[in-house]
């Protein structure tokens, strides 16, 4: 038979080639026209939401990433309906545009530590304790210049022997500058200062007293606007120091003195004193106190009360004598520098009819046994309201 016969192998190859490239290029074609309408269709047409029964062609396609603001719309969409009042919110400005401003700085603690707080204390503690001892170390510094002033005083500038000579003979004494002034009636500046500032300290301790009712209204001279306290130092020193320490001082070293000069003067009637006890008192008048007594008792200011003062001696008649120890007393005057006993009043007036003035730093001493006198009542004026007079009650000693 005849061989059939067949196109060459290349040629057919090349043929089938050709039909391949050009069906696989129409279908590249075809397939992205339909995807371009794919996306139309579902880009614009809303497809409802098939039932599970139903079957559906899903096209899968990548989706953009929503932004934060479709994020929060859809959520408002799914939550239920409601208004907020946001109140003065609404009048803020949006966050992007507030202004910057600086941080704020965290405060200071203000408490300290504990540490820094004992330490505070304890200085604290500290500065007081200094205060309490400075005023100590002062007040013991003055107590022993008042002490060393007045025995000074009685020791080198005082007339022991004319004292005794004079109490021998009538029965009182009197000095005059028995703090400020030596014998020859020569002064020593420094002296005369330090005294002067002792006398107005005592004078304002009186009144002081006077003002913190330390002494006792004097009921049998209820008109005469007189009081009285005992000086008794202790826990009442405090009251009156510098009164304190002058009758101290005084009983110390005054009786030995006039115990030495008793003896040389061999008089049998004159006591030996005690040099270790006496008996301290101070009596004051203000003339407020008088004015409103001489009202209440409807009693004239210029009445002379002295009238119905008796004479008498400290220890009394003659059984008090025998009872009572006193046998010498120390009166000092205080007052002022204006105080005129003329018309100022205060002192004394003896039987004998001598007068001696309450006078500023003046002292009178006289016989508690013998010694007949009477008070003169205090007067003042306006300018002189206060005066007093401490008298020391010295003892006859019992050796």
């Amino acid at each position: 038979s005849p061989t059939p016969r067949f196109p060459p192998l290349q040629s057919h190859s090349r043929s089938v080639q050709g039909r391949r490239r050009y069906s696989m290029v129409q279908f590249g074609h075809l397939l992205i026209a339909t995807a371009t309408i794919l996306v139309q269709v579902i880009a614009f047409v809303h497809v409802p939401q098939c039932s599970t029964s139903s079957t559906l062609t899903t096209i899968s396609m990548a989706k953009r990433k929503p932004s934060m603001a479709e994020r929060r719309k859809r959520r408002a969409k799914k939550m239920p309906g409601f208004t907020v009042d946001r109140g003065i919110l609404n009048d803020l400005p949006p966050v992007d545009r507030w202004e910057k401003t600086k941080p704020t700085e965290a405060p200071q603690p203000t408490t300290m530590s504990a540490a820094t707080e004992a330490a505070a204390t304890q200085s604290e503690e500290s500065e007081e304790t200094n205060k309490k001892a400075m005023s100590l170390v002062e007040s013991q510094r003055k107590s022993v210049n008042s002490l060393t002033f007045i025995r000074k005083r009685v020791e080198e500038s005082f007339p022991i022997n004319d004292a005794v000579q004079s109490l021998a003979e009538k029965g009182f004494f009197v000095h005059d500058g028995f703090l400020s002034a030596k014998v020859g009636g020569e002064t020593d500046e420094e002296d005369a200062a330090f005294a002067d500032d002792l006398l107005t300290e005592m004078l304002s301790e009186g009144s002081n007293m006077l003002g913190t009712d330390k002494l006792e209204r004097d009921i049998t001279r209820l008109g005469d606007g007189e009081y009285a306290a005992l000086i008794v130092g202790g826990e009442k020193y405090v009251d009156c120091p510098r009164i304190t320490e002058y009758v101290v001082s005084l009983t110390r070293h005054l009786p030995p003195l006039l115990n030495k000069a008793i003896d040389a003067l061999s008089d049998a009637s004159m006591t030996k004193l005690d040099a270790t006890a006496s008996m301290g008192t101070l009596r004051w008048y203000e003339r407020k106190t008088r004015i409103a007594a001489q009202a209440l008792l409807a009693q004239p200011e210029d009445d002379d009360v002295s009238i119905d003062r008796p004479f008498g001696v400290v220890c009394g008649d003659a059984e008090g004598t025998d009872n009572d120890l006193r046998r010498l007393s120390a009166m000092l005057y205080l007052s002022s520098k204006e105080w005129d006993a003329t018309t100022c009043g205060g002192g004394v007036t003896m039987e004998g009819g001598e007068s001696v003035g309450a006078v500023r730093d003046r002292i009178l001493l006289l016989r508690s046994d013998t010694c007949t006198h009477r008070p003169e009542p205090w007067k003042g004026n306006e300018n002189n309201e206060e005066a007093g007079v401490i008298t020391v009650h010295f003892v006859k000693d019992s050796l």
